[in-house]
Formats: structure tokens, C-alpha cells, sequence
């Protein structure tokens, strides 16, 4: 995806949020329900203007920071080379937190529904499509999985990567499982990642030792 599409993608889905926002305002409370718990029960309020704004912001502040920055990494020709998946990759995290914007408003406006089984969906596909972009990051700074040997080593780098983009996308499909658990949805969508993620800094580990033994 070129960075025009990207701009314009993310800027929808901002104003989306935006408009969202804006039109529900009036018929929004006062004190808005802002966090659930792992049964996908309100359990944490905010005031009408957090509510409302905090997540527009934070797309704002986020679209920024994640478009802009890889332009000043030293290696930013190989990300160059896997920029187009990367800005997907940024649009969908956009488009989560639409989703995740929208649902809220939803259910401030007495829409009760099981919020932990809405996100699942969301999270799966944030997983897969993270999964997707790892497997074909270069090495960089800022993108990936950057442990002190997949940065030493560019063969540790590709082996990990591989082996993380399978593993994010394995998540993806467990996560989906957490619908056929009610009240168990957040360790389907929570467990895999984090297992995956500490479990790719141990390879990469292994990986450098098995190509350094002497360091």
C-alpha cells in the first residue's frame, strides 16, 4: 500500500471516529463506561469528554508516530523494502481502534452487549496481520522483533522473523477459540501472544548461540 493510500485510509478511519464522537455526543452520559473486565463488563468509568475524544487523540498521536518515524531509522532502506505491508499493517491498527471506539459508544448508548467476545474478531485480525508484516520485516530499528541478536545478526534476524510470523498468526487463530468460552475470552486472546513473543526473544537467543558458539 503506498503512503497516499495510507494517509488517506487512516485519515478515514479517524474521521470516522470523529464524526462517531460527534453525532453521539448529545445523547452520550455523563460518566461513561471507558474499560471492561475479562467477562466484558464495565468496570472502569471516565468523563463524557474523555470518552468521547481520548481514542480519536490517540489514533492521531499513534498514525504519527508509526508513519513518520521509520522515515529516520538508520536502516530505513530496509524498510523501504517492506514499507508497503508495514503501512497496511498501520491501517488496520487504525481500523481496530475505530472498532473498538465505535463498540464503546455502542454500549454507553445501552447496547449491552459482551464486549470481550466483539473484540475477539478485532484482535484476531490484528494478530494475523501483525504475523504477516513480521514475516516480511528487514532488519531495522524500529519494526519487528528487535532483540540484541536478531540486530547482530541479519541470518538471526530472518530465521526469527519467520518463525514469529507463523507464530502471530497461530495466535490469530487461537484467539478465535475464545468465542466458544465465555468468560475465558481474554486468556485465548492474551496467553498466545505473550507465550509467542517471549518465546521468539528465547529463539532468537538460540539461533545466535547456535551461529556463535565461541561469543
Amino acid at each position: 500500500m503506498s503512503n497516499k493510500k495510507t494517509l488517506i485510509l487512516i485519515g478515514a478511519f479517524i474521521a470516522v471516529s470523529i464524526a462517531a464522537s460527534l453525532i453521539l455526543s448529545g445523547r452520550m452520559p455523563e460518566t461513561m463506561a471507558t474499560h471492561w473486565d475479562e467477562l466484558g463488563q464495565a468496570n472502569g468509568y471516565s468523563s463524557k469528554t474523555f470518552g468521547l475524544f481520548f481514542t480519536p487523540a490517540m489514533q492521531l498521536g499513534l498514525a504519527a508516530l508509526l508513519f513518520f518515524v521509520p522515515m529516520i531509522d538508520p536502516r530505513r532502506e530496509n524498510i523501504r523494502k517492506f514499507r508497503g505491508i508495514y503501512n497496511g499493517f498501520l491501517a488496520i491498527i487504525m481500523g481496530f481502534f475505530t472498532y473498538v471506539h465505535v463498540l464503546s459508544l455502542a454500549w454507553n448508548l445501552g447496547i449491552k452487549v459482551d464486549f470481550m467476545t466483539w473484540m475477539i474478531p478485532a484482535f484476531a485480525v490484528l494478530f494475523f496481520a501483525a504475523g504477516s508484516m513480521i514475516s516480511r520485516a528487514e532488519p531495522n530499528f524500529f519494526i519487528g522483533i528487535r532483540t540484541p541478536w536478531t540486530l547482530s545478526d541479519n541470518t538471526v534476524w530472518q530465521k526469527t522473523h519467520a518463525v514469529g510470523g507463523w507464530a502471530f498468526k497461530a495466535s490469530a487463530v487461537i484467539s478465535l477459540l475464545g468465542m466458544l468460552f465465555p468468560g475465558q475470552t481474554i486468556w485465548f486472546m492474551l496467553v498466545p501472544v505473550m507465550a509467542s513473543a517471549l518465546g521468539l526473544v528465547v529463539y532468537s537467543y538460540v539461533v545466535y548461540r547456535q551461529l556463535h558458539p565461541n561469543t
